[in-house]
């Protein structure tokens, strides 16, 4: 039996930069049209500290016990509107989250599904955004090989994606 606990860390976003030619910097301008999906997602070594701004794991082997940590870029997800400063309208990015772990024949081990991601609030549409999804072995994973599905939930369109990881859990 496997035991995890996750811990999504805030969800952090920077906005969008306007350029003096009024373009806009980002993944992606507002005219274009993205599905719901990871832009970019790595394993890093500790809790990314921006969009962008992580160490790179250079393996996807992990020692028994020890923290896994993916970085994940989504792109394609939706706006909701809130009025909460007066009359003004805010944008809302609002996020859930699922994993389960298997083994390499694909019998599930152990999961957690509807897991809240932070909520983001702001004057601006960011677009650049990025999810730290941690799972910690509450319980060291036996040695071995392991499929992780991670499912991310975009709440304002309905929307998910997944991310299929294989690790390996090594005593060296």
């Amino acid at each position: 039996m496997v035991a995890a606990i996750l811990t999504i860390s805030m969800i952090s976003a920077q906005s969008t930069i306007a350029q003096d030619d009024g373009s806009v910097t980002g993944l992606s301008a507002p005219s274009e049209v993205q599905t719901f999906s990871s832009a970019f997602d790595t394993f890093v070594e500790s809790d990314p500290q921006g969009f962008g701004v992580y160490d790179e794991r250079d393996s996807s082997t992990f020692s028994p016990g020890e923290a896994i940590t993916l970085y994940i870029e989504p792109v394609g997800f939706e706006y909701g509107t809130t009025a909460e400063e007066g009359d003004e309208s805010l944008n809302t990015i609002n996020f859930s989250a699922d994993f389960i772990i298997s083994d390499t024949e694909g019998n599930v081990l152990t999961g957690q599904q509807g897991l809240p991601v932070s909520e983001i609030i702001s004057h601006h549409q960011n677009k650049e955004v990025f999810i730290p999804f941690t799972i910690s072995q509450t319980t060291p994973f036996p040695v071995g090989d392991y499929v992780i599905t991670y499912t991310i939930h975009d709440s304002n369109s309905g929307n998910s994606f997944d991310i299929v990881k294989e690790i390996s859990i090594s005593e060296e």
